[in-house]
């Protein structure tokens, strides 16, 4: 079998890849309080130096409500100082770096939350997976959410980041938006297709805004939710 188009440059959006190999996010728990270390520099480091045109690094939490311990994260400037390192050490590589901005929703877990707050997602439904129930989001606290990942956004090109990454996948906050499994909201979010997408659509244009046109966005997204009555392909 041939994969002649796998080893070929490709353009996205004005950044050139060398290849079209892509290591994807993975939540390694490497990072005590959010903040780069060494240990996560070199994992990378090894993945640029074995040949891959891009790796997406997270997922990133970028704002209060941490869905799993020792999360990178992005939601202050005082986190640029060592994603800038990484990214440099990245380019030195030969290999570019995106970043995977997370928000968990319902997976996310209390214990995990600096405060008195509770997770929250498009509605109170229990989760299994954390078996906690979550807090609906109120409509002033999903436009903040949106401002924060467009925050996000311009932290990581700032920081050096070739791209970023919204992730919409595993069940996470925006795929509970998007699924009549788990939104239930009887206002613009909720209800038909076109409302559950509202939310996405918002982060999606508001990260755009932020980076510029020319910034490459991408979003990670599932086509079947394998949920019972949730979103097929």
């Amino acid at each position: 079998m041939r994969f002649d188009r796998l080893f070929q440059p490709i353009h996205v959006n004005g950044m050139l890849l060398k290849n079209r190999v892509v290591m994807t996010a993975i939540h390694l728990q490497y990072t005590e309080g959010g903040h780069v270390n060494e240990r996560l520099k070199q994992f990378y480091w090894r993945r640029a130096e074995g040949g891959a045109a891009l790796c997406v690094v997270g997922g990133c939490a970028f704002e209060n409500h941490m869905g799993y311990p020792d999360m990178l994260r992005i939601d202050s400037d005082g986190f640029i100082p060592g994603f800038r390192e990484l990214t440099e050490g990245m380019h030195r590589r030969d290999c570019k770096v995106a970043l995977q901005l997370m928000q968990t929703g319902r997976y996310g877990k209390s214990a995990f939350i600096s405060g008195d707050d509770a997770v929250i997602a498009p509605s109170a439904v229990y989760s299994a997976y954390s078996k906690e129930t979550p807090r609906a989001m109120t409509l002033a606290e999903i436009k903040t959410v949106v401002s924060q990942y467009a925050e996000a956004a311009e932290r990581a090109r700032r920081a050096g980041f070739d791209a970023v990454e919204v992730t919409g996948a595993s069940g996470y906050l925006i795929s509970q938006f998007l699924s009549p499994v788990t939104n239930l909201r009887q206002d613009e979010y909720g209800g038909s297709w076109e409302n559950r997408c509202r939310f996405p659509m918002e982060v999606v244009t508001a990260v755009r805004a932020a980076v510029g046109k020319d910034y490459p966005v991408f979003v990670r997204i599932a086509g079947n939710e394998f949920v019972e009555g949730g979103n097929t392909g």
